[in-house]
Formats: structure tokens, sequence, C-alpha cells
């Protein structure tokens, strides 16, 4: 039986992008909604504006629907994202070649393409913070993870092998 080392739960927060999506939403809307005032306004112009209202909708849907779960325990890493798609990797310890934990600044937490290598697996809600892992195999994989203090403190123990990278 395997012993839960950590374990965290996670949805999409971030609001930013929600209100974003949101007020893009409402100027669509505005946009299908002047053809009643509007004599240039075009029958296809609202049609268009509220297929595209539709579909920013969907994507708030779709969003705020995932669900991600990060599991460590004394034989292996499990990482499951549920929603629309459903991803769930397994990585077993002896199977890690190293394993690093990475904790990015606020505003460059998914500036992925200068901290990202090329053939790493990108699993995380959270941006940039979490586990970094290289197979024996070669395989580069990112698993996402919210609170990286109680993720350190717990992969220590009692011991202070594990250390925070933090990027900028």
């Amino acid at each position: 039986m395997a012993n839960k080392i950590y374990q965290e739960k996670e949805r999409f927060h971030d609001w930013f992008i929600i209100v974003l999506l949101a007020f893009a939403i409402i100027g669509l809307l505005y946009g299908a909604a002047s053809y009643f005032w509007n004599p240039q306004g075009t029958f296809a112009y609202s049609i268009v504006s509220l297929l595209l209202a539709t579909g920013l909708g969907y994507a708030i849907y779709w969003l705020t629907s995932l669900r991600s779960k990060l599991t460590i325990t004394n034989e292996k890493i499990k990482f499951r994202i549920k929603g629309p798609i459903e991803k769930t990797k397994k990585i077993a310890w002896e199977d890690i070649e190293s394993c690093t934990i990475v904790k990015s600044s606020v505003f460059g937490k998914w500036d992925r393409a200068k901290v990202t290598l090329v053939d790493e697996k990108f699993y995380s809600l959270s941006g940039r913070n979490g586990l970094m892992i290289e197979t024996k195999s070669g395989n580069h994989y990112f698993l996402g993870c919210k609170n990286i203090g109680e993720l350190q403190t717990a992969l220590n123990g009692e011991e202070e092998i594990w250390e925070v990278v933090v990027s900028k």
C-alpha cells in the first residue's frame, strides 16, 4: 500500500482571463444588438457577433470546468486533469531521473516560451508553478501545483533536500 505524501486539488482560477472574456462577450452582444438602432448595421454582422459571443461563452465554461489533482505517494506521482478534456499521468519514482520544484513570479507564470523545453509535456492550471520532471527515458514533464510551500514541506520531511527554483 502506497503512503500518500502530498495531495492537492485545484481548479482554473485566473479571474483576469475570465473577466477579459466576459468584457469581450459584452462588446460582441452590444455589436449584435446595434442592428436594431444603427442604420449601417447589417443582419449578418449581428449573427456573426452572436456566434462569436457564444463561442467565448463556451470558452469561459470550458476554462471554469477544468479541475486538476496532484497526488504524490512513496511509489509514484499521479496527475489528473478533469473537464471537457481528461488526462491522467502516472510516473513511478524509479523512472525519474531528476525532479525540481519550480516557482514563477506572478507576472511570469504563463510565460512558457522563455522557460520551457521544446519537448516538455505541460499539465498545469496554475502556470509555471509545480514539479519539473525528467524521466530516465528522456521525457520531460511539468506538473502544476498551486501551493509550492506545502509541496516542498511535504517532500522534504525531516531533511532539507528539495529546493525551490525561482524563475523570473
